[in-house]
Formats: C-alpha cells, sequence, structure tokens
C-alpha cells in the first residue's frame, strides 16, 4: 500500500511494506490455530484423534501434499513464524460447489510466533478496498475467492499487506451450520434484539437479547448481521464474541464424542492445503495455548462515503503499524505508568471497577472510570505500540483481569482511556 493518500477513497497499488523480504531468505517449509482459530483447533482435533478419516477432506493436490511423512506424536512446531489464512465461505452464488465463484464472507489471518509461543488474529473486512492480485481495477478483497478461489485470495492478502501466508483454510457457512447442530447449539450472550429478513439470499435473523443456545442457523445469522450503525465492524466484533463462545463449547468434555459426527458432515464444506500431518501439528500446540493471551484486531480503516458501492478504506499508516506489532511482533518499552487506562463499568461492577483504578493508579497508571451498559468483558487497545507483552504484564499485576479477552480496537467504538480500555461488565 501507499502512504502517500490523498483521496481515502482511491486505493492503492503499492503493498504494505513486506518485512519479511528484508530479512534472511527462508529455506521453503514443509512443516508448515481459531474458522475462525477455534475452527483451526476443531480440524486439527479431528486430525489428532481421528487421522485416517481425514483423507476424505478436500485437500489441495496441487501443492507437494502427496508425499507428507508419517505423524510425528512429538508435535514439534516450527521455529519459524507461520501465518495462516482463514476464510469463511458465503455459498450464495454456486450452491453445488461452495469453493467455486463464492465470495468469502470472513477473512482471518492467523499469525502463530515461533515454537507456537503466542498466537494474533487479524480480521479483514470483507469490504477492504484492494486491487486483486493480477487486476487492475479497484474492487473489494472479499471478491478475490469468487475470481480464483482460495489461491488468489491468498496472494491478494500477501500483495495487499506484505505478509507470507504459509497456509489456507476455507469454510462454507454451510458448514458452520452443520458443526454447530452437530455440537448441540452454542450457549451465547445476544447483546441486543437482531431483525433481518433479505429473501433474496434466504437469510433470516430474529435474536432476542439475552444468553440463548442458539442453532447453526441462529449461529449464521449471529455472525452475518451488520445492519446496525457499526455495520461490518459490529460484526467482526460479534465474530470475535462467537470465537470465545466456541471455545468455551468445546472445553465441555462431552464434545469429544460428538466429533465422529463431526468428522462425518464436515469434509465437503472444508478446503484447505495444509496434509493431516500439518492438521495434527496444530492440535499438539493448541492445548497449550492461553486463549486469554491471544491478541485479536481488525485491519484500521474508515467507511467509505463517496460511492453507492460500500467500501472499507484502509489506512495505510495504522496497518503497517498494527502488522509489524502483529505479525512481526515489534516490541517497544511501554511501562504502565506511561499508560492512560478507561475502565467502562456496569452499574452492578461500580466497586470492582474502583478497586481496579486503586491497583492501576498504585502502578503509576492514569485511570478514568466511566459507566456503560455493555454487556461483555474485555480489554481493548486503542495505541497500537502496546504489544500483547504490556498487556501480559498488567495481567499479571491485577489478577482480576487476568482472563480478560484482549482485542486492537484503534477506531475506539467504546473507548474510555487514551491508550486502553478495560470493560467490565455483568457478563
Amino acid at each position: 500500500m501507499n502512504s502517500s493518500l490523498e483521496d481515502r477513497t482511491q486505493v492503492y497499488r503499492i503493498p504494505i511494506r513486506a518485512q519479511y523480504a528484508k530479512r534472511r531468505k527462508r529455506p521453503k517449509n514443509n512443516n508448515n490455530f481459531f474458522k475462525f482459530v477455534i475452527l483451526l483447533l476443531i480440524v486439527g482435533a479431528m486430525a489428532y484423534f481421528f487421522l485416517n478419516y481425514l483423507p476424505a477432506f478436500n485437500l489441495d493436490s496441487s501443492d507437494d501434499n502427496k508425499n507428507r511423512s508419517q505423524l510425528d506424536l512429538s508435535f514439534n512446531f516450527s521455529p519459524r513464524r507461520q501465518n495462516i489464512l482463514l476464510m469463511g465461505v458465503d455459498v450464495a452464488t454456486n450452491t453445488k460447489d461452495p469453493f467455486k465463484g463464492n465470495r468469502t464472507d470472513t477473512m482471518l489471518l492467523i499469525s502463530i510466533a515461533p515454537y507456537g509461543k503466542d498466537v494474533n488474529v487479524i480480521s479483514i473486512p470483507r469490504d477492504s478496498k484492494v486491487f486483486i492480485a493480477g487486476k487492475s481495477k479497484a474492487d473489494k478483497i472479499n471478491h478475490a475467492f469468487a475470481f480464483g478461489g482460495a489461491r488468489l485470495a491468498q496472494r491478494t492478502v500477501e500483495e495487499t499487506f506484505g505478509v507470507k501466508i504459509n497456509n489456507y483454510l476455507a469454510i462454507s457457512n454451510e458448514g458452520v451450520v452443520k458443526m454447530i447442530d452437530a455440537l448441540g447449539g452454542l450457549p451465547i450472550y445476544i447483546e441486543k434484539n437482531m431483525k433481518y429478513d433479505d429473501y433474496t439470499a434466504k437469510l433470516h435473523i430474529n435474536l432476542k437479547q439475552g444468553n440463548q443456545i442458539l442453532s447453526g442457523k441462529e449461529v449464521e445469522g449471529y455472525l452475518r448481521f451488520r445492519h446496525d450503525s457499526f455495520g461490518d465492524i459490529g460484526r467482526i466484533k460479534r465474530q470475535q464474541w462467537f470465537f470465545n463462545a466456541l471455545l468455551a463449547r468445546l472445553k465441555d468434555p462431552t464434545v469429544i464424542v460428538k466429533l465422529p459426527e463431526l468428522l462425518k458432515i464436515m469434509p465437503q464444506y472444508i478446503q484447505t492445503d495444509m496434509s493431516a500431518y500439518e492438521l495434527a501439528k496444530y492440535a499438539g500446540i493448541a492445548k497449550h495455548v492461553d486463549t486469554s493471551t491471544i491478541q485479536i484486531a481488525t485491519i484500521p480503516g474508515t467507511p467509505s462515503t463517496r460511492s453507492v458501492v460500500s467500501y472499507w478504506i484502509i489506512d495505510p499508516e495504522k496497518t503497517q503499524e498494527l502488522i509489524d506489532n502483529m505479525v512481526y511482533r515489534n516490541k517497544q518499552d511501554i511501562e504502565l505508568q506511561d499508560l492512560s487506562i478507561g475502565i467502562l463499568y456496569a452499574e452492578s461492577k461500580e466497586q470492582q471497577a474502583q478497586e481496579l483504578q486503586e491497583k492501576l493508579e498504585l502502578e503509576g497508571a492514569q485511570v478514568t472510570l466511566k459507566p456503560t451498559s455493555g454487556k461483555k468483558d474485555y480489554i481493548a487497545i486503542h495505541n497500537l505500540s502496546i504489544t500483547g507483552e504490556t498487556v501480559n504484564e498488567i495481567k499479571k499485576l491485577i489478577p482480576e483481569i487476568k482472563d480478560k479477552h484482549t482485542v486492537y480496537d484503534p477506531i475506539g467504538v467504546n473507548r474510555a482511556g487514551k491508550d486502553l480500555t478495560v470493560v467490565i461488565a455483568d457478563l
């Protein structure tokens, strides 16, 4: 991408600086987590427990997947960074083959540090205005899959953001429906009433606020709903809450017995260039990942207001900063006393918020308290220079926030502090 943007409705031909190209040239790596990060966990778990079922999966035979070595039960993860592109495919144009002519509804760049030390996740808005690889006309990034499948989507992400993608995994939205139904539904908190009907797309959403156990079709509606003031960005946040809820469901021991049923129904809904060996490698590290340390971010930008077509106009400078921090793990020494932290709290949690304020101020931070009607606990990072290591240090100092999920939110949809916001909600 080109950082000298004059008109924010334009799009850049030059990609985000590809830092990996500056470094030592890497040998080809054959040891190459979350449809999402958690989806990869599911697929990895399938490979781990039922390896001989996996040949039925739609593996890409064009790579060197044909001659893989036997499963290494030690699961030593790669000493090099691994980036995975996970895509949710909206089966609307071609219902017979979900992976031909259909657009992606979800794009996640999963970056796993060397030796599987930590996992960062970047959501790429489906309406991001980019140049599809090999094409001269600007378009939405979700069209890349429709034009040329997973390979073209992979190339487009690489050329736009300057990040090497090691592997991809795609799942159709129908696959998500089948998966949730096979798990017996998904318990999740719905933050507000959601009502929408699209008869052409056969999409009908009617969800009520509160704790619900959603069927597969209801989960699809929850994930695809974007008819409010936050649009696609609100939808991405709901996808992140979905990940949390799905992970909690997968921790239920009764889910293990449902894996054979998943194996029977899921192969036709999944496409990947990873072998069973590689999937099992990810399953090997998945159980060691502390999910509270997973950093999640959305590509920074603004919605386009100058066209009848809805676009997400990527901010090149903030995106470069995000890539540097979350993919390349650039570290900066930021002390707690240098941070401006906001605390958003539900009325019932005012005392807890005040106690947290006192602890943070004792460590030297500047703290602001504000009430909120929010229902989700999380930590939002607004200053992109703050690394995951800094947040984890804060969590060690303040045990009360240890298990709160972390998201990067440079836009500051719910912002109480300049650098960081801690949300203490009812749930």
